[in-house]
């Protein structure tokens, strides 16, 4: 009788575990869907696709934090995906995601890197987008890793960066 009742608190206090769990997943599902920019469907109108590169979605996290996870719409699981790059900005097309427009305007730069918050890779083995996260109190500054091939990774930095110098040149 004594292993029943100590195998019933244990069962117990791993399901208040598993609820605590949820419960701040689910608080930080909220935090971050304000003020996102999702696209309504996979066919929307994006303008002139610039540029397409297919890859492994790995993460989005703060930039000065890369252990705090954002869980914005479209972005909070890691998926195999495609990044477009069209007139309105850079689109993160996951799979069984909406797709996620990030405006050029909030496009801060390209990098590479060899790890983030769950995964880690040879020396720029993963592709990090910098950009900012526009929300009701402001805008947070967060990076997406992906894991792309050799050539999709040159090919997408030097398309971002290409894209960049041509918007600095216009603001000048």
């Amino acid at each position: 009788m004594d292993r029943l009742w100590g195998a019933a608190v244990a069962v117990l206090l791993i399901a208040i575990i598993f609820l605590l769990m949820w419960r701040g997943w689910q608080r930080r599902v909220r935090r971050d869907a304000t003020g996102m920019s999702v696209a309504q469907d996979a066919a929307a109108d994006f303008g002139d696709i610039l540029g397409t590169w297919t890859g492994l979605y790995v993460s989005t996290s703060e930039r000065l934090n890369v252990l705090e996870r954002v869980a914005a719409p479209g972005l909070a699981f890691r998926a195999q995906g495609r990044i477009v790059l069209a007139e309105q900005g850079l689109v993160f097309d996951l799979r069984g995601e909406q797709p996620t427009l990030i405006p050029l305007d909030n496009l801060d730069g390209v990098t590479t890197t060899n790890l983030t918050i769950d995964k880690v890779v040879e020396r720029g083995g993963l592709t990090v987008i910098d950009w900012r996260l526009d929300t009701t109190d402001g805008s947070r500054e967060v990076s997406s890793f992906f894991r792309l091939s050799t050539a999709e990774r040159n090919s997408l930095i030097s398309a971002l960066q290409n894209v960049r110098n041509s918007q600095q040149k216009e603001t000048s």
